[in-house]
C-alpha cells in the first residue's frame, strides 16, 4: 500500500500535531483510506489536551490536495452490484471530517500551496487558518465530471459576495491566490520558501488552551510572514461584470438560460473564455443541481448543508452522469462525455428534486452533526 499520510508532533511546550499528505504523484488526491487515516488522528488530537494546534500539510510542491481520487470512486462504483459501499463511505466520512474541521475549537492551520481543488478545498476551507502561496490555485471543477461542488462547497460558495460563488461553481474557474485572499478563502499568502520557518515559529510559543487566545496567537505568527510578491487577480478582476451577470440571472425566471445568454455577451478575455468553455462542455444536470443547491442553502445551518450534500452525493454515485464524466476525463480520456441531457432545459425537474431526497431508509447518516 502506498504511503498516504504521515504524522508528527512539533515543539516540546507547544504541542503541534502535523498531518502531512504524501501521495504526491496524484496530487494528494483522497482515497477512502486517506480520509480514514486523517479522521482517526485528527479526532484523537482534537480531544488530546497535549495537542494545542494542528497543521494540515503537504509534502508536494505542486499541490495541497486536488480533491477526491475520482478514478478510485469510478472503479468502485462500476464494480459494485448496486450502490457502492466505498463511495457511500467516502462521502460520509469526508463530510464528517470537514464538519469537524469547521467546528474545531483548537486552531487548525492548512498549508494551501499549489493546487487546491474539490475535496482539497473542503479540507482547507474548514481550517481556522488557511495559508496560501503565490502559486495557490483554487477551483471547484465538478461540473466537468458530472458531480457537484461538495465537501462544504455549499457553504463557502454561497457566502461569496456578488454571486461570485454561482459563477465559480458553474464554470469551475480557477481562482488565484489574490482572488482567494480577497474573498476570504485564504487568510494569508506567504512565500513557499518560508514554510519551515513558519512551522518552527508556530511551535515556539506556549499555547494557553484558551481557543480564542490561541487562534489570535497563530494569526499573529502568520501575519509576520506575509509575502511581498505581487499577486494577480483573475476572478476579482472581472467582479463587476460577473456581479451584474448573476444579478440578472437571479431576477430571471430561468437562471441558466440567462446565464448562458450572458456568457455569449461577455468581453473578449482569455480567462472568461476558458471559464465559459468549461461550462458549455460540462454536465447540464450538474448545472441544474448546483443552482438548486445554492438556492436551498439560503438560511441553512452548516450542518444542514452537509446533510444536503450527502443526499446529492449518494444520488450522483448511483446515477450514470458521474461515472460517465470520470470515464471521459480520466479513464478513456476521450474528453467526450455522453451526458444524459444535451442542455439544462432538457433536465426534468423531477430528476433534479430526486437528488435532494434521501436514498436510504431511516435516520440521516449525518443526523448527529452539531449535536
Amino acid at each position: 500500500m502506498e504511503d498516504l499520510v504521515t504524522f508528527e508532533t512539533l515543539g516540546e511546550r507547544s504541542g503541534i500535531g502535523v498531518v502531512r499528505l504524501v501521495r504526491e504523484k496524484p496530487l494528494n488526491s483522497l482515497l477512502l483510506e486517506t480520509i480514514e487515516l486523517l479522521s482517526d488522528r485528527i479526532y484523537t488530537w482534537l480531544e488530546d489536551d497535549s495537542i494545542n494546534c494542528i497543521i494540515l500539510d503537504s509534502s508536494s510542491d505542486r499541490a495541497f490536495c486536488a480533491g477526491a481520487d475520482i478514478t478510485a470512486l469510478y472503479h468502485n462504483i462500476r464494480e459494485s452490484d448496486g450502490p457502492s459501499a466505498y463511495a457511500d463511505n467516502f462521502f460520509l466520512h469526508e463530510y464528517r471530517l470537514d464538519h469537524a474541521l469547521h467546528t474545531a475549537r483548537k486552531p487548525i492551520v492548512a498549508w494551501g500551496n499549489g493546487i487546491v481543488m474539490g475535496g482539497g478545498l473542503g479540507l482547507l476551507g474548514g481550517c481556522s487558518h488557511r495559508i496560501g502561496t503565490p502559486t495557490t490555485r483554487i477551483a471547484m471543477p465538478e461540473i466537468t465530471i458530472g458531480l457537484f461542488p461538495d465537501a462544504g462547497g455549499t457553504s463557502f460558495l454561497s457566502q461569496l459576495p456578488d454571486g461570485l460563488g454561482y459563477y465559480a461553481g458553474l464554470t469551475g474557474c480557477q481562482l488565484s491566490a489574490a482572488d482567494a485572499l480577497g474573498l476570504g478563502l485564504l487568510d494569508v499568502v506567504v512565500d513557499a520558501e518560508a514554510k519551515d520557518k513558519i512551522f518552527a515559529s508556530l511551535a515556539e510559543p506556549r499555547f494557553s488552551g484558551d481557543a480564542d487566545r490561541d487562534r489570535e496567537q497563530v494569526t499573529g505568527v502568520l501575519e509576520t510572514f506575509t509575502s511581498n510578491e505581487p499577486l494577480v487577480e483573475q476572478l476579482l478582476e472581472h467582479r463587476a461584470i460577473i456581479k451584474e451577470m448573476i444579478s440578472a440571472c437571479e431576477s430571471s425566471d430561468d437562471f441558466l438560460a440567462t446565464f448562458e445568454d450572458r456568457l455569449e455577451k461577455l468581453p473578449a478575455d482569455e480567462w472568461l473564455a476558458g471559464a465559459a468553455a468549461t461550462y458549455r462542455s460540462g454536465s447540464p444536470l450538474t448545472a441544474r443541481i448546483f443552482v438548486e443547491q445554492m438556492t436551498r442553502a439560503r438560511g441553512m445551518t452548516l450542518e444542514d448543508m452537509f446533510r444536503m450534500e450527502l443526499m446529492i452525493a449518494y444520488r450522483c454515485s448511483r446515477g450514470p452522469e458521474f461515472p460517465e464524466g470520470v470515464r471521459a476525463l480520466l479513464v478513456d480520456k476521450d474528453r467526450n462525455p455522453q451526458w444524459q441531457y444535451s442542455s439544462h432545459a432538457e433536465v426534468p425537474q423531477e430528476i433534479v428534486e430526486e437528488h435532494f431526497r434521501p436514498s436510504w431508509e431511516g435516520a440521516h447518516p449525518l443526523a448527529d452533526l452539531g449535536a
